[in-house]
Protein backbone atom coordinates (compact mmCIF):
# COMPACT_ATOMS: atom_id res chain seq x y z
CA UNK A 1 0.00 0.00 0.00
CA UNK A 2 2.69 2.58 1.17
CA UNK A 3 4.53 1.69 -2.15
CA UNK A 4 1.19 2.30 -4.38
CA UNK A 5 1.38 5.96 -2.75
CA UNK A 6 4.84 6.57 -3.46
CA UNK A 7 3.92 5.73 -7.31
CA UNK A 8 0.59 7.80 -7.15
CA UNK A 9 2.43 10.49 -5.69
CA UNK A 10 4.91 11.33 -8.79
CA UNK A 11 1.65 10.76 -11.11
CA UNK A 12 -0.51 13.31 -9.28
CA UNK A 13 2.40 15.83 -9.23
CA UNK A 14 2.68 16.06 -13.25
CA UNK A 15 -1.09 15.83 -13.63
CA UNK A 16 -1.39 18.92 -11.44
CA UNK A 17 1.76 20.91 -13.45
CA UNK A 18 0.22 19.46 -16.45
CA UNK A 19 -2.92 20.83 -15.86
CA UNK A 20 -1.45 24.11 -14.64
CA UNK A 21 0.69 25.48 -17.07
CA UNK A 22 -1.95 24.71 -19.67
CA UNK A 23 -4.52 27.15 -18.15
CA UNK A 24 -4.55 31.11 -19.27
CA UNK A 25 -3.00 33.73 -17.09
CA UNK A 26 -5.67 35.66 -14.85
CA UNK A 27 -5.54 38.93 -17.32
CA UNK A 28 -5.65 36.50 -20.44
CA UNK A 29 -9.06 34.98 -18.93
CA UNK A 30 -10.48 38.68 -18.10
CA UNK A 31 -9.70 39.41 -21.85
CA UNK A 32 -11.06 36.07 -23.53
CA UNK A 33 -14.38 37.03 -22.29
CA UNK A 34 -14.45 35.44 -18.78
CA UNK A 35 -15.17 38.96 -17.31
CA UNK A 36 -16.76 39.01 -13.56
CA UNK A 37 -18.31 41.97 -15.12
CA UNK A 38 -20.80 39.60 -16.63
CA UNK A 39 -21.59 37.71 -13.33
CA UNK A 40 -22.18 41.18 -11.01
CA UNK A 41 -23.44 43.44 -13.39
CA UNK A 42 -26.85 43.83 -15.38
CA UNK A 43 -27.10 43.67 -18.85
CA UNK A 44 -27.59 46.57 -20.63
CA UNK A 45 -31.24 48.66 -20.38
CA UNK A 46 -31.51 51.06 -23.30
CA UNK A 47 -34.61 52.21 -21.22
CA UNK A 48 -32.23 53.77 -18.66
CA UNK A 49 -29.77 55.64 -21.42
CA UNK A 50 -31.78 55.90 -24.24
CA UNK A 51 -32.74 59.54 -23.85
CA UNK A 52 -29.18 60.68 -22.37
CA UNK A 53 -28.03 63.29 -25.28
CA UNK A 54 -25.14 65.21 -23.59
CA UNK A 55 -22.29 63.39 -21.71
CA UNK A 56 -22.70 65.52 -18.15
CA UNK A 57 -25.50 63.60 -17.73
CA UNK A 58 -24.39 59.68 -18.59
CA UNK A 59 -24.05 58.06 -15.52
CA UNK A 60 -22.03 54.31 -16.43
CA UNK A 61 -18.37 54.51 -17.39
CA UNK A 62 -17.64 56.98 -20.32
CA UNK A 63 -14.61 56.48 -22.43
CA UNK A 64 -12.24 58.58 -24.78
CA UNK A 65 -10.19 57.16 -27.05
CA UNK A 66 -7.25 59.56 -27.72
CA UNK A 67 -4.19 58.68 -30.20
CA UNK A 68 -1.95 57.89 -26.66
CA UNK A 69 -4.79 55.55 -25.22
CA UNK A 70 -8.19 55.70 -23.28
CA UNK A 71 -9.11 57.96 -20.83
CA UNK A 72 -12.29 56.63 -18.81
CA UNK A 73 -13.89 60.08 -17.42
CA UNK A 74 -15.59 59.66 -14.34
CA UNK A 75 -16.45 61.13 -11.07
CA UNK A 76 -12.94 60.31 -9.72
CA UNK A 77 -10.51 63.25 -11.21
CA UNK A 78 -7.25 62.40 -12.74
CA UNK A 79 -7.68 59.38 -14.51
CA UNK A 80 -5.15 58.59 -16.30
CA UNK A 81 -4.80 57.17 -20.47
CA UNK A 82 -4.15 53.72 -20.29
CA UNK A 83 -4.06 50.80 -22.86
CA UNK A 84 -7.31 49.47 -24.50
CA UNK A 85 -6.40 46.17 -22.51
CA UNK A 86 -5.80 48.43 -19.11
CA UNK A 87 -9.12 49.67 -19.43
CA UNK A 88 -11.26 46.39 -19.35
CA UNK A 89 -8.92 45.63 -16.04
CA UNK A 90 -10.57 49.25 -14.55
CA UNK A 91 -13.57 48.76 -15.69
CA UNK A 92 -14.15 45.39 -13.71
CA UNK A 93 -12.75 46.93 -10.43
CA UNK A 94 -15.51 49.85 -10.52
CA UNK A 95 -18.32 49.11 -7.99
CA UNK A 96 -21.56 48.05 -9.05
CA UNK A 97 -22.80 51.40 -8.20
CA UNK A 98 -20.98 52.87 -11.24
CA UNK A 99 -23.19 50.51 -13.81
CA UNK A 100 -26.72 51.92 -13.36
CA UNK A 101 -27.68 51.57 -16.78
CA UNK A 102 -26.21 47.84 -16.91
CA UNK A 103 -23.59 46.38 -18.39
CA UNK A 104 -22.68 49.33 -21.29
CA UNK A 105 -20.26 52.23 -22.09
CA UNK A 106 -20.25 55.34 -23.98
CA UNK A 107 -17.28 55.67 -26.07
CA UNK A 108 -16.47 59.01 -27.89
CA UNK A 109 -13.44 59.64 -30.32
CA UNK A 110 -11.12 62.77 -28.94
CA UNK A 111 -12.02 65.62 -31.70
CA UNK A 112 -8.75 67.46 -31.17
CA UNK A 113 -6.30 66.00 -33.43
CA UNK A 114 -2.64 66.70 -34.11
CA UNK A 115 -1.01 65.07 -38.00
CA UNK A 116 -1.00 61.64 -37.88
CA UNK A 117 -3.11 60.75 -34.62
CA UNK A 118 -6.05 59.65 -36.66
CA UNK A 119 -4.44 56.10 -37.88
CA UNK A 120 -3.44 55.82 -33.84
CA UNK A 121 -7.15 56.64 -32.56
CA UNK A 122 -8.23 54.25 -34.95
CA UNK A 123 -6.46 51.42 -33.54
CA UNK A 124 -7.10 52.14 -30.03
CA UNK A 125 -10.65 52.40 -31.11
CA UNK A 126 -10.80 48.75 -32.78
CA UNK A 127 -8.87 47.43 -29.94
CA UNK A 128 -11.20 48.83 -27.07
CA UNK A 129 -14.24 47.86 -28.95
CA UNK A 130 -12.83 44.16 -29.64
CA UNK A 131 -11.84 43.95 -26.05
CA UNK A 132 -15.35 45.53 -24.83
CA UNK A 133 -17.21 42.78 -26.56
CA UNK A 134 -15.60 39.59 -25.37
CA UNK A 135 -15.95 41.08 -22.24
CA UNK A 136 -19.27 41.59 -22.60
CA UNK A 137 -19.97 45.23 -22.70
CA UNK A 138 -22.34 47.02 -24.69
CA UNK A 139 -20.77 50.09 -26.43
CA UNK A 140 -23.23 53.27 -26.66
CA UNK A 141 -21.17 55.08 -29.69
CA UNK A 142 -20.91 59.32 -29.02
CA UNK A 143 -19.72 61.65 -31.93
CA UNK A 144 -16.31 63.17 -31.56
CA UNK A 145 -16.78 66.79 -30.16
Amino acid sequence: MRCMARSLLPAFLCAAIAFGSCSQPASMQKVAGLSPLKNRIPPPDPNKYRSVTDARDWQNPYLIVQANGIRPISAATGTPTMSPVDVVVYLEKLPSIAWPYGLVVAVQENGIRATGDDDRIKRNREELLRLLEEAGVRVSLWPSA
